[in-house]
């Protein structure tokens, strides 16, 4: 059988040649210091809805998207070489990329939501939206281009036609939902969590509440995002090429 690895090296579009085991290596350190900082700036901030936020991005960007790698939506492989978190019927998911895309996906809508007061003061409320848009518009092909079309360190088994430097252009607009929807469900959730000292709970169970707020929008936005990009993937026709996954 194929294997994801055999896939990178056959020259089926522009990023043919695999990783270099020092990048690969190179790679999981880089995204263990990522996560790590990410982690530890979170913790520091001392906001709980933050922790949720942190936690949610985990999941959504390491658990959800290693799901939606399958053939019937992004249909991405990750080189084999990268030290495994787990496998399921034989598909791996690369445990640098969960910790990457914990820190991709959480610290900048942290970022934004820390930040929202200086931001709208500069650029107004509608600006710091359409700056958030701009930052996953242009921010996710950065990424993502680095990884598929220089490092090589995963491939979209899509036809060339579909891809930007090896990333679906999809992912333009996904990345873009991706940062914007979660930073608006965070501002309207404000008002629930400014009720939590109300409450008659407890100072940890209030901080649980609003751990479980901020987990809830942005898990919820992701799966929002990943349902509206997954309209273009069942329109989008003929869009595939071979490849090793099994599901």
């Amino acid at each position: 059988m194929a294997t994801a690895l055999d896939s990178f090296s056959a020259g089926e579009t522009s990023a043919p040649d695999s990783a270099s085991l020092a990048i690969i290596r190179l790679y999981e350190i880089v995204s263990l210091l990522l996560f790590l900082g990410g982690a530890l700036y979170v913790w520091r901030s001392k906001n709980p809805v933050f922790y949720g936020v942190y936690l949610a991005s985990a999941l959504g960007g390491g658990v959800m998207e290693w799901v939606f790698d399958s053939k019937y939506y992004f249909r991405l492989t990750t080189d084999e070489r990268f030290i495994t978190a787990w496998t399921i019927a034989g598909e791996k998911a690369a445990a640098a990329m969960i910790l990457f895309y914990s820190f991709f996906f959480g610290i900048p809508v942290v970022l934004l939501r820390d930040n929202c007061q200086v931001l709208n003061r500069n650029l107004g409320h509608y600006g710091t939206y359409l700056f958030s848009i701009a930052l996953g518009f242009f921010g996710t092909p950065l990424f993502e281009c680095t990884n598929t079309y220089v490092a090589h360190i995963y491939k979209y088994h899509q036809r060339d036609e579909y891809l930007f430097y090896g990333m679906p252009y999809s992912n333009f607009w996904f990345g873009a939902l991706m940062m914007s929807i979660p930073y608006w469900g965070l501002e309207k959730a404000d008002v629930l969590v400014r009720l939590i000292p109300r409450t008659s709970l407890a100072p940890w169970e209030q901080k649980l509440m609003a751990s479980g707020i901020g987990f809830a929008v942005v898990i919820t936005s992701f799966f929002v995002a990943a349902t509206i990009n997954g309209v273009w993937y069942a329109n989008a026709g003929d869009i595939w090429i071979p490849t090793p996954r099994e599901f």
